[in-house]
């Protein structure tokens, strides 16, 4: 009976130090949740404009439109950029750290009044999952303009992905598998490698897109493996800075310029894949701490199958005022164009020529 009552309380020991153990390994979890965002307005003046029209009026996503002479000379007025974001992140947990996100617009739909899915993943660790950024992007490149659908040379998307990223002192490896861009019938994911490397005067990155285009229309049926690469960075000269990026290879697609030029071409009996370069080039002066400016240029060359798909080139050159971090007010002039050329179905070169103006509030 003795040893049964000391085998009781030492069972009973073991329990309450565990349940002790857990209730304090539980109190050590700390959980951060943040809600942040801003509000947006945006008033563009086009003297010309052979662009989008109706949806994303406001971006220079791309010259698609041959407008007539008696339609020049717009005024648009939106707040679709407004923006909203929840965040919770979790440290201290029994299987690391966890971080959760959650954005979105009204920058989408035919009438831009329907929300936008911007970003919805989760961070376990070192990996993520869900939609975000594409790896094939690099965000620390990207340079400061009115204009959100950027420059003619342009990484700009986000898509479902599963994303590795690995710390090698000031250096970062990302390994992502993510949802194809390109391929009309997709048996594989898009490909993503990219090492990012901080350094005393900035940053640099390089980026490999690996991409397995398949298409089945019922007559014909190919395949093609088609590669790119990026390489960008930012270097910083005192207060002011330059960005760059250069970006080339097969098949971009959708993934350069919202995909002004298609993936490839599959009138013949086999896919033909598009070749395209792209580069961009930004300086930002600081004039004071309240007051910035950006000039960016830049520019992609496209072809398929020996065709010249016509240049498109943009100009950004802006002024920005920022009284109080959250708060700026801007404006900028773009010119754009997109040459006429055999590979496309242009009558003459496409331009927009815009005087973009912008209040902004953070939160």
């Amino acid at each position: 009976m003795q040893n049964n009552n000391k085998a009781n309380r030492l069972a009973l020991a073991v329990c309450t130090a565990a349940l002790f153990g857990a209730v304090a390994a539980q109190a050590e979890v700390k959980t951060e949740n943040t809600f942040s965002g801003y509000v947006k307005a945006d008033m563009l003046f086009n003297s010309e404009n052979d662009a989008t029209g109706g949806l994303r009026e406001q971006a220079l996503l791309t010259l698609n439109a041959d407008e007539a002479d008696d339609e020049e000379g717009d005024l648009y007025m939106s707040a679709w950029e407004s923006r909203l974001n929840f965040t919770s992140k979790s440290t201290g947990t029994p299987v690391g750290d966890l971080k959760a996100v959650i954005e979105g617009d009204m920058y989408s739909g035919p009438s831009q009044n329907v929300f936008n899915l911007r970003h919805a993943y989760m961070q376990h660790n070192n990996l993520t999952i869900g939609q975000t950024w594409s790896t094939f992007m690099d965000l620390g490149a990207l340079a400061e303009t009115a204009d959100f659908g950027g420059p003619a040379a342009r990484i700009f998307t986000r898509q479902p992905l599963i994303r590795y990223s690995v710390q090698m002192g000031d250096a970062t490896l990302d390994l992502a598998a993510e949802k194809p861009k390109n391929s009309a019938d997709p048996v594989m994911p898009d490909l993503v490698a990219k090492y990012t490397m901080k350094t005393s005067f900035g940053h640099l990155s390089a980026g490999v897109l690996a991409q397995q285009l398949n298409d089945d229309t019922g007559v014909k049926d190919d395949s093609a493996m088609a590669l790119a690469a990026r390489f960008s960075g930012r270097v910083n000269l005192g207060g002011d800075n330059v960005k760059f990026a250069v970006i080339s290879g097969q098949g971009l697609g959708g993934y350069m310029n919202f995909g002004d030029v298609a993936a490839y071409d599959f009138s013949g009996d086999s896919i033909e894949l598009s070749e395209q370069t792209g580069f961009k080039v930004a300086y930002q002066h600081v004039f004071t701490d309240t007051l910035r400016s950006t000039l960016r240029y830049a520019q992609t060359s496209s072809e398929i199958d020996g065709k010249d798909m016509g240049d498109f080139s943009s100009v950004h050159a802006n002024l920005i005022y920022n009284p109080y971090k959250p708060l700026s007010y801007g404006a900028e002039i773009i010119s754009a164009t997109k040459a006429k050329a055999e590979g496309n179905a242009q009558t003459e070169d496409r331009k927009l020529s815009r005087l973009h103006l912008f209040a902004k509030l953070a939160f």
